[in-house]
C-alpha cells in the first residue's frame, strides 16, 4: 500500500517537472480529487473471532508485508499529501474456490511500525460486527459455615486416690479328715493348715447355718463326735480369720449306718438319720382313695391308723378303735368303694387333717389290701423321729414324726 502511494506521488512530480511552459505559480488545492481505487481483496486466513469481551476491528485494507521496511529518503518536494478517501464500501466475498497458498503467513500485529507518512484511513466499515457476548453465570458466593468453637475442657483432673497397703488376708492351705465314712456317734479327726490370726470348725445344718462351733488353732488337728440325728450326710466347715476377713473350706462326712433300711439304703434321704433297729413287720391294711390313702400297722406294739391327704401332704394318726364288725355302708358313687374295716370306723368317727375324711380324700378307688406292713424309725423304735411304712407295689412313705405332720413318698 505504501509503495502504491509512493509511485502515485512520484508520477505527479514527474509530470509537473516535465512541463516546458512556465506556469504561473498557483496555490495548490487543499484537497486533490483522486480516482477511487479498486480494492482487491487478497485471500488470507482470518482468525475466527471467539466469544470475547474485547471486540476486534478488522480494517478493509489487507496487506502482506514482504519484508521489514527501511527508512526511504523523501523527495525534495516537501508537500504533505493528506489522503482521506470518502468512499464507504464493504468487502467482496471471496470466490468459492479458495486458493491455498504455498506458504501461510501468520499475522502477528505489531505496534512498533510507524511509517514516515502519516496515513489516517477514514474508511468506515459498513458493518462492525461484535461477537455476541454470553453473560457468564453469576457466581453466588456460598457463605462459609459458621464454625462452632469447641467447648473448653473444664474437666478438673481428679488425682487418683493413693493405694493404702492392706493387711494380708487369711489363707487356708489344707483341710481334711482321717476318714469320710464313719459310724454314727463315732469320733472323727480333722486336720487343717492356714495363715491366720484365728480359726474355727463348724458343723452346718439346713441352709448352711452352723449348729455346732468349735474354736481351733489356725494350724493343727481337732477330733469331734459325729451325731446321728442330722442325717447320714454331715457337712463341716473350717474358717480362718485375719484382719476382719474370713476364708472357709467345707467337706462332708458320710455316716455308715449299722442297720440297713428295709427299703434299701440308696433310697434313704441324705438328711435321714440311721435306724437303730431293723424294720418291724406286722398286720397291716392299705386302701387308696380319690385324694389320698389310709394305712394301718399293728407291729412292734403299735395298733394305729394313718390317714394321708394329697392337699398339703398332711397326715394324721389315730389309735385303732374299730370293734371289728361295725360298718357304715352308705352307698358310694358308681365305680367307687366305701372305706373298709378299721378305715370305715376312722372315716366316720374321726376328722382328717382339714375337715371330714370324705371332703379331704373322697371315696375309695379300690377295695382294701390286707398284706403285712413294715415300719422302721430313724433312731429308736417308737420314738418321736421320722419313720417309714411300706405299701403295695414297693411304695414307701416317709412320715416326719409324731402323730401328725408331713408325708413324702420315696418309691
Amino acid at each position: 500500500m505504501r509503495i502504491t502511494r509512493f509511485m502515485f506521488a512520484l508520477m505527479i512530480l514527474i509530470a509537473v517537472g516535465c512541463t516546458n511552459t512556465p506556469e504561473p505559480t498557483l496555490p495548490l488545492p487543499t484537497l486533490a480529487q483522486l480516482p477511487s481505487p479498486t480494492v482487491t481483496a487478497t485471500p488470507s486466513i482470518t482468525p475466527t473471532p471467539t466469544d470475547s469481551v474485547t471486540p476486534t476491528f478488522t480494517p478493509s485494507f489487507t496487506f502482506t508485508p514482504s519484508n521489514t521496511p527501511t527508512d526511504t529518503p523523501q523527495p525534495s518536494v516537501t508537500t504533505t499529501f493528506t489522503f482521506t478517501p470518502s468512499l464507504t464500501y464493504s468487502l467482496t466475498p471471496l470466490p468459492t474456490s479458495t486458493r491455498t497458498p504455498s506458504h501461510t503467513p501468520t499475522l502477528t500485529p505489531s505496534n512498533t511500525f510507524t511509517p514516515t507518512n502519516t496515513f489516517t484511513p477514514s474508511l468506515t466499515p459498513s458493518e462492525t460486527r461484535y461477537p455476541t457476548l454470553t453473560p457468564s453465570p453469576t457466581r453466588t458466593r456460598t457463605p462459609l459455615p459458621t464454625l462452632t468453637p469447641l467447648p473448653t475442657n473444664t474437666t478438673t483432673s481428679t488425682p487418683l486416690p493413693t493405694a493404702t497397703p492392706t493387711y494380708p488376708g487369711p489363707t487356708i492351705y489344707s483341710f481334711g479328715t482321717t476318714t469320710q465314712n464313719v459310724l454314727p456317734n463315732s469320733p472323727v479327726t480333722f486336720a487343717f493348715s492356714s495363715q491366720a490370726d484365728g480359726a474355727r470348725l463348724e458343723l452346718l445344718g439346713a441352709n448352711s447355718v452352723p449348729i455346732q462351733t468349735f474354736p481351733v488353732l489356725p494350724t493343727g488337728t481337732y477330733a469331734v463326735i459325729v451325731p446321728d440325728t442330722l442325717g447320714r450326710l454331715l457337712t463341716y466347715r473350717f474358717v480362718a480369720v485375719r484382719g476382719g476377713a474370713e476364708v472357709a473350706r467345707t467337706l462332708q462326712i458320710t455316716l455308715t449306718c449299722p442297720v440297713n433300711w428295709f427299703f434299701g439304703d440308696q433310697y434313704a434321704p441324705p438328711n435321714a438319720s440311721c435306724p437303730t433297729a431293723a424294720g418291724a413287720i406286722g398286720d397291716g391294711r392299705f386302701q387308696p382313695f380319690e385324694r389320698g390313702v389310709m394305712l394301718f400297722v399293728n407291729a412292734n406294739g403299735l395298733n394305729r391308723i394313718y390317714g394321708l391327704q394329697d392337699e398339703g401332704s398332711r397326715y394324721i394318726a389315730y389309735a385303732n378303735g374299730w370293734d371289728g364288725s361295725t360298718i357304715n355302708s352308705s352307698a358310694p358313687p358308681s365305680g367307687r368303694f366305701i372305706p373298709a374295716q378299721m378305715f370305715n370306723w376312722a372315716y366316720y368317727s374321726t376328722l382328717a387333717p382339714i375337715g371330714s375324711w370324705n371332703g379331704a380324700i373322697g371315696w375309695g378307688t379300690t377295695d382294701i389290701n390286707a398284706d403285712p406292713r413294715t415300719i422302721q424309725w430313724e433312731g429308736a423304735p417308737g420314738g418321736s423321729g421320722a419313720f417309714y411304712i411300706d405299701a403295695p407295689g414297693g411304695a414307701v412313705y416317709r412320715f416326719s414324726g409324731s402323730d401328725s405332720g408331713i408325708w413324702t413318698r420315696l418309691r
